[in-house]
């Protein structure tokens, strides 16, 4: 189990949500905050999440710099710590894990963990999709992209190791692809993503207007499939690399 102590902030697929559930109890509470920092609060959330799944590597970025600085989180029954989800919110006020009151709240993310019956179906249930048609893009460091237009979007493909990476973005004047493209590359020569035995996908939008099912990373991993979701494309990539490296609020 990785010591999530020394961080001091969470900054925390494909399935719909479900009702979150812990032990059958919700806490009713929500911490004031005069009573508690942004910082504080995040790591008390970060020490219970880590507890219920302590032999999973959980993530550790969630927030946006313009999203509400108070992040929680609700899980399905911590008992099942084969298949199960966590949903993060990021509000205004520092709600307690679980409490009752976010199941009225959207979530910004989640986290998954879903058991297969062996390998093959894991891998497939991961859908990767490799594209090298179309205009090819220099992203940097070596790496090529494929661009595609069609149906009033365009489609940027490429691969990095296991990984296969498609931009979804609007035909239209000031949203480009290549440049989330580029930035996300140059990121990956520092933050290293979880890696996929076999097979992983992230598929990204370019949208004003997204949830958090918009944005997914899914990877394989035997016969388990994690899948990290996030309404913001950039911060999904950050998502789920902090989970290999974890990184402060």
């Amino acid at each position: 189990m990785r010591n999530f102590k020394k961080y001091l902030a969470l900054s925390i697929v494909l399935f719909s949500p479900v009702l979150p559930l812990s032990n059958g109890i919700f806490s009713q509470s929500v911490v004031t905050a005069q009573e508690t920092s942004p910082q504080e609060h995040a790591m008390k959330v970060v020490e219970e999440l880590q507890g219920y799944f302590e032999n999973e590597a959980l993530p550790t970025k969630v927030l946006t710099a313009e999203s509400p600085v108070y992040f929680s989180a609700a899980t399905t029954k911590v008992s099942d710590t084969e298949n199960f989800n966590i949903f993060y919110y990021a509000e205004n006020e520092p709600y307690e894990v679980n409490n009752q009151e976010l199941n009225n709240k959207t979530p910004i993310a989640a986290f998954q963990r879903a058991v297969y019956e062996d390998e093959a179906a894991a891998q497939k249930a991961v859908n990767q999709v490799i594209d090298n048609q179309g205009e090819k893009i220099d992203l940097g460091y070596g790496i090529t992209g494929y661009l595609t237009a069609g149906m009033g979007s365009t489609y940027l493909n490429w691969q990095e190791g296991n990984w296969s990476l498609a931009i979804q973005a609007p035909n239209q004047e000031g949203v480009s692809s290549p440049d989330l493209a580029k930035q996300i590359v140059e990121y990956l020569e520092e933050i290293a993503l979880p890696a996929p035995e076999v097979v992983g996908q992230i598929k990204l939008r370019m949208n004003d207007s997204l949830t958090y099912e918009d944005n997914v990373a899914t990877w394989q991993v035997g016969n388990v499939v994690y899948t990290v979701s996030h309404a913001d494309p950039f911060t999904l990539i950050e998502m789920t690399g902090s989970i290999t490296n974890p990184t402060e609020q």
